[in-house]
């Protein structure tokens, strides 16, 4: 008798709940929806058809580059030097590895189509209309409630080197206010481990939907803090893409 309720107790651990992230599908998500940003960062491709990309707002800052150029005064003919900034062609990387090694590497070129600089979220739209990405990663529904003790995997290309890379946390706390250089950011909390190259890319629960941006994180702590979703379906909709949405 014991030797059959240990078998059924075994089976039903072994069956994975209605709805979970299956091992299988976590691999593929995760290969086929992060990218590199900038070189720098992460990004999660969230659309198909209109090839999107959800990303960190300080992700994209850096593309701004100060030039001097020099002009002729109309009036005077004296030439004069003045600065203006300028922005670097941004791209996205989506690398391949085979026997640990990156067999391809490929660059897309993209354009800035939402940003949200108050929640640190940037909505970024691969120009080649002849690329169309693999898979896109599923958005957590709106009734999806952030709460203390759900489990969360932080994926993203920590380090950049380390591309297409999940560690797995709880939420910690559902809101924190932080302020990062003068400026008060909306976050919650995990304790999944990030470092420098995650941010931008994705917090998943446990059916692998997207519930976060990594925004930031404290060093040599599982302390990280991430942009809620309903933000960033709040910027979707303002980007004029609300209709990605619908067919979440």
């Amino acid at each position: 008798m014991r030797s059959v309720l240990v078998a059924v107790l075994a089976a039903l651990i072994s069956v994975t709940p209605a709805g979970a992230w299956s091992i299988e599908a976590m691999n593929e998500q995760i290969e086929k929806t992060n990218v590199v940003v900038g070189g720098v960062c992460s990004g999660t491709i969230i659309d198909v058809k209109e090839r999107l990309v959800l990303t960190a707002y300080h992700c994209i800052t850096g593309q701004l580059v100060e030039e001097e150029v020099k002009e002729i005064d109309d009036k005077t003919g004296e030439i004069k030097t003045k600065k203006i900034q300028k922005r670097k062609p941004l791209e996205i990387t989506v690398n391949r590895i085979v026997d640990y090694e990156i067999v391809s590497s490929v660059d897309y070129l993209v354009k800035i189509v939402g940003t949200d600089t108050d929640n640190d979220i940037a909505l970024l739209q691969v120009i080649d209309k002849a690329y169309v990405p693999a898979s896109s990663a599923r958005l957590a529904a709106d009734d999806f409630v952030i709460r203390r003790g759900i489990r969360v995997y932080a994926v993203g290309n920590p380090g950049v080197i380390y591309d297409n890379s999940i560690t797995e946390g709880i939420i910690s706390a559902p809101q924190r206010t932080i302020e990062i250089d003068g400026k008060r950011f909306k976050f919650f909390q995990h304790s999944a481990s990030i470092i420098g190259g995650n941010s931008g890319g994705s917090i998943l629960n446990e059916n692998g939907e997207l519930i976060g941006t990594v925004s930031a994180g404290v060093r040599g702590a599982a302390i990280g803090f991430a942009v809620p979703i309903s933000f960033s379906k709040d910027l979707i909709r303002k980007a004029g893409f609300g209709k990605v949405l619908e067919k979440q």
